[in-house]
């Protein structure tokens, strides 16, 4: 997952270095710290220890965030940064102030929903999601935004919305699984256990050590009355619990 995470962060990067960085010295900074997000994404410093490339990446976008010209673009990739890090809280104000400076790029508001969800404040979460949905054109709007407001639907009860948001996403990601999972929770949920067990079984193909999909896949079975079934889910969970 880290990994996956990492390859993410970089594209992000090589995506956003082509479209800020100019031919211009004042992008000097931002060209630094995409270069030294490339090392990192690499693992240099598994082969030179003494090396932090995560480290210069931070230095070198705090200093873009100080000129005017890549002040906005430095928060966001800042921002990025420690979600990637698992700072969610710092990773939400880098993220606002690129949004205050970038009030076009509505769909950051998608990133800024994750990070609430993250810090569990789900009111702010929802609204983010909703403004990321409401200012961009359908055909932009990240599947990842369906998702966070499926999740949010899912943790205030309203499980016929969260169905809705977690199909969204999958009609426009394919096969996404954390919306192929939420939506089989929410059909779970529904008590519509034929489809959420199709729904699930799918997903599980994608995730097999997933502990919360057998969870939901285990409990599907049982409510439906597959016992044997259920009952290996749930033996499943218990060996993937002993080899972690």
């Amino acid at each position: 997952m880290k990994r996956q995470r990492t390859i993410v962060l970089v594209l992000l990067a090589l995506i956003l270095g082509g479209a800020f960085v100019k031919a211009n010295t004042n992008y000097e900074f931002l060209e630094n710290g995409f270069i030294a997000l490339y090392y990192h994404a690499v693992r240099l410093e598994e082969t030179f220890p003494r090396i932090n490339p995560m480290g210069v990446a931070i230095s070198e976008f705090e200093k873009a965030a100080k000129q005017k010209e890549t002040a906005g673009e430095a928060q966001l990739m800042m921002g990025l940064i420690y979600q990637y890090l698992d700072r969610p809280g710092t990773a939400l104000g880098y993220l606002i102030e690129f949004a205050e400076l970038h009030p076009e790029e509505t769909w950051v508001h998608s990133l800024i929903g994750d990070m609430y969800a993250e810090m569990g404040r789900l009111p702010e979460a929802e609204a983010s999601y909703r403004r990321a949905v409401e200012g961009s054109p359908e055909e932009t709007v990240l599947a990842q935004t369906y998702v966070g407001l499926g999740n949010a639907a899912l943790e205030r009860g309203d499980f016929e919305a969260a169905k809705e948001a977690f199909q969204i996403a999958l009609d426009s990601a394919g096969d996404y699984v954390d919306a192929r999972l939420g939506l089989g929770k929410a059909l779970y949920f529904l008590e519509d256990y034929e489809e959420s067990i199709t729904t699930l079984e799918m997903a599980q193909l994608q995730a097999p050590r997933s502990t919360s999909l057998l969870y939901y896949l285990g409990n599907s079975y049982q409510a439906a009355g597959l016992l044997e079934q259920a009952e290996h889910a749930f033996a499943r969970i218990e060996e993937l619990a002993e080899t972690r």
